[in-house]
């Protein structure tokens, strides 16, 4: 699926490429940055699949969150 991506200065860019998308991105929070250097990474040494291992990657962050918070509290899931 292609998007859309509008930027402050007035530019348009459409791509379906994970990576193309992530690095016009402008993140501040710091998971967030994790997942855009995974995807940078994924993108440089392979060349391909970078929406696969961010989906993988929030996969991991959703399951370390019951970890953290705890296995049955429901109020932060």
């Amino acid at each position: 699926m292609d998007e859309l991506i509008h930027d402050d200065k007035g530019n348009a860019t459409i791509s379906n490429d994970g990576a193309t998308i992530m690095k016009l991105l402008d993140v501040v929070h710091p998971a967030a940055k994790i997942l855009v250097d995974i995807a940078k990474s994924q993108e440089s040494k392979v060349g391909d699949g970078t929406a696969r291992v961010v989906l993988f990657a929030e996969e991991f962050l959703k399951e370390a969150k019951l970890f953290i918070y705890g296995v049955h509290s429901k109020s932060y899931t």
